[in-house]
């Protein structure tokens, strides 16, 4: 049955493909984004969806403002909210400040609005992280399988120390005050979290946009990157299924008040440069592409695998194997490099 659908963080490199699904859905979606300028893309993409109000747009500038939701909310009635907003932060001078406490914010704010101003939500699905899940002082964890039972452990004290320590921190926080709330406040609605790792095919519309994964396929693809090193994370999976999480979230039954962990499986740098060296030879020789390198393939000593079989049993999701995504996202560079001119 198609649902009224309030959609944070609408511009997004996730929410682009949640609503593409909802539209085809059926359901109607009001974007939330940071400015008017944001809508540009969206307005073309979606241009079908707009005249009849399937698609509409709020500006929400700082999501982590108190209030910051309650127009919105009160001006619409939902019956769903996506949460896949995250507070923007150009620089961090302070963890704390820049990153933890508006990842928090981020996310209390709008459940809080929800709970005084739309009693009609039935369901709240919050993007979540592998961050909020991974152990990081654990390394590789040969053998070891992550799957939703599992919580990142690092403290609030020890998410202060670096950057890279409050991103993980901040992923954490966040879904764990979500929890909270639920268990405090008791809300009308059902919560449930989706937890996907480094998520790979972000929709190209320029080089100069690209995100960390797509700009990581491309370094390599242009032979820009001559030596081959891996992320230091062994999951991933295709933002389409990450995408599919969230609709199956609200749609399906036995999703409420639960965790769900997004992953197709292990993923290697490796995967990336084989494939380029195998459809597309001729390139990789005129750009010096490097070949499969063990610097780049998974450690001998062995590495942590993941278990998605609640994601496949109760979402339904059928994972997108790795050469799809990888053909899909080097076909969209090739088609731009035309468009542009680039060779």
């Amino acid at each position: 049955m198609p649902s009224t659908v309030l959609l944070t963080g609408g511009n997004g490199f996730i929410a682009v493909h949640i609503i593409s699904l909802l539209l085809s859905g059926g359901h109607s979606i009001v974007a939330t984004v940071r400015s008017e300028n944001k809508t540009t893309y969206l307005r073309q993409k979606f241009a079908e969806a707009i005249p009849g109000g399937q698609l509409k747009f709020a500006i929400v500038e700082d999501i982590t403002v108190s209030g910051a939701f309650d127009e919105v909310l009160k001006s619409h009635t939902f019956d769903v909210v996506l949460h896949t907003s995250s507070p923007f932060v150009f620089t961090i001078n302070d963890v704390k400040k820049d990153l933890l406490d508006p990842a928090v914010l981020g996310t209390t704010e709008i459940l809080k609005a929800i709970k005084a101003n739309a009693p009609t939500v039935k369901h709240v699905v919050v993007t979540s992280s592998f961050a909020s899940i991974v152990d990081l002082s654990k390394g590789n964890r040969p053998g070891y399988i992550y799957s939703e039972k599992d919580w990142n452990p690092i403290t609030y004290e020890d998410s202060q120390k670096d950057p890279v320590s409050g991103y993980y921190g901040s992923k954490k926080f966040a879904e764990k005050a979500a929890w909270d709330f639920l268990e405090s406040e008791k809300p009308s609605f059902k919560l449930t979290s989706i937890c996907p790792p480094m998520a790979t095919l972000q929709e190209v519309k320029s080089m100069s946009n690209l995100n960390a994964s797509s700009s990581a396929f491309y370094a390599l693809f242009s032979g820009q990157q001559k030596e081959l090193q891996n992320a230091g994370v062994w999951f991933w999976t295709d933002v389409r299924n990450v995408a599919e999480a969230h609709i199956a979230a609200f749609e399906k039954p036995g999703t409420g008040n639960e965790r769900f962990f997004i992953c197709e499986g292990r993923f290697s740098i490796n995967f990336v440069v084989e494939y380029i060296w195998k459809h597309y030879p001729e390139r990789a020789k005129a750009k010096g592409i490097p070949e499969p390198s063990p610097s780049a393939a998974f450690p001998e000593t062995g590495t942590y695998y993941p278990d998605n079989s609640k994601s496949k049993t109760v979402l339904g999701i059928e994972y997108t194997p790795p050469e799809i995504t990888i053909r899909d996202t080097l076909e969209q560079f090739v088609a731009l490099e035309k468009e542009l001119g680039i060779e």
